[in-house]
């Protein structure tokens, strides 16, 4: 297979094994450099982890089920370092090239996923979402992006980030592969339609408003009442986001801090600044932001009780240069994880897809209540 998109890791080729016959068969899977398959090493982004791996001799549970269901294993994709970024770069291996607009960054962390979909070198493209890194670069390189029902999905043979956020997820170009993937790693039956489709006017005041605009027009076509509210919850969407960080930073520094205070000089710049900012934060902040987390989680499963989906935009502002300075990528990333917070501090599962017929990169989502994650395909089967 030819990569010029640097999307998969330069590992020689190793026999994965798959069914000749199941839900998924015929369709190509990559699989985010997280995972351990047999035969190949997990870098997890960063290359003393890479030399530390040795190749594996099992496969994790998830990938296993998607090849037992017939899907075809073509390779390891590229990620963010640690999977600890939105943008899509990575100083050791470089940053996957976008197909849709190669100036501008790929996303991530699960860039190399995305990209091989959108290049179209694979159907499946197997991911982990902990901040939005399977939901922002789906929308940024026109895909549909699936974060689960947290705890949905085996997550053994995962290198964690921040475990009580992590969950792996999935792209595709089509929502029909997208059904077959949910079916085949057991995902329950769905309702064909909630009740109704709210739009927090506050999610979508931070965004342009042609997009917004073009969002709305679209969600009005389903044939399911449309409401509107000033929010979601109690919270302020500022509230939300310091909450999600001081809690992701946190983790993130215990799931690395052996590695950090070992050899601190393998990070990138950048990386290395966030785990240190983990490592110093106190613990009346961290559970500050837990009692945030818990009295959302509360305020939302009650929301959820009306049979509602909450409409979001995937993205915040658009997606900057592959060029950009480091202070641009921060303002993004900064500006976007307000919204993609919003699934991770629940729990609750999210599906991300892009607007037909309209220019650049306007991706909607839906968010439901937990296990509610095959009615958001259905909803958007009504859109699309």
């Amino acid at each position: 297979m030819q990569d010029r998109w640097n999307a998969f890791m330069p590992y020689p080729d190793a026999d994965v094994g798959f069914a000749a016959t199941g839900p998924l068969s015929g369709l190509r899977l990559a699989v985010k450099d997280l995972f351990d398959v047999a035969g190949y090493p997990t870098a997890a982004g960063n290359a003393a982890l890479l030399a530390a791996s040795g190749i594996k001799t099992s496969t994790a549970p998830l990938v296993q089920t998607l090849v037992d269901a017939g899907a075809r294993f073509i390779g390891k994709t590229n990620t963010d370092e640690l999977a600890y970024s939105l943008i899509g770069g990575n100083i050791h291996f470089g940053m996957p090239i976008n197909p849709r607009d190669p100036n501008l960054i790929p996303g991530g962390s699960s860039s190399g996923s995305a990209v091989a979909v959108a290049a179209g070198l694979a159907d499946i493209g197997l991911g982990t979402d902990t901040s939005g890194s399977v939901r922002l670069p789906a929308a940024v390189n026109g895909l549909i992006g699936w974060r689960p029902t947290h705890g949905s999905l085996d997550n053994r043979g995962l290198r964690p980030l921040a475990p009580s956020f992590d969950v792996p997820g999935v792209m595709t170009s089509s929502l029909e592969t997208m059904a077959s993937v949910m079916s085949a790693v057991g995902m329950p039956a769905a309702n064909d339609r909630p009740s109704s489709i709210l739009i927090p006017e506050n999610a979508f005041e931070a965004i342009d408003k042609d997009a917004a605009d073009k969002m709305i027009a679209c969600l009005r076509s389903a044939a399911i009442p449309v409401r509107g509210a000033r929010t979601i919850c109690s919270f302020s969407l500022d509230e939300l986001a310091l909450a999600f960080i001081t809690i992701l930073q946190r983790e993130a520094w215990e799931s690395n801090r052996q590695l950090f205070e070992s050899s601190p000089q393998v990070f990138a710049p950048d990386i290395a600044a966030r785990l240190l900012s983990g490592s110093r934060l106190n613990e009346e902040e961290v559970r500050e932001a837990r009692r945030i987390r818990e009295h959302f989680s509360t305020e939302i499963d009650r929301l959820f009780r009306e049979d509602v989906v909450i409409a979001l935009p995937t993205l915040a502002m658009t997606p900057p240069r592959r060029d950009t300075s480091p202070e641009s990528f921060a303002a993004f990333r900064s500006a976007c994880i307000k919204i993609l917070c919003l699934s991770g501090l629940s729990g609750c599962p999210q599906l991300a897809f892009p607007i037909a017929n309209c220019a650049g990169n306007v991706s909607l989502s839906f968010f439901g209540a937990r296990s509610v994650d095959k009615t958001l395909v259905n909803v958007v089967k009504r859109l699309l």
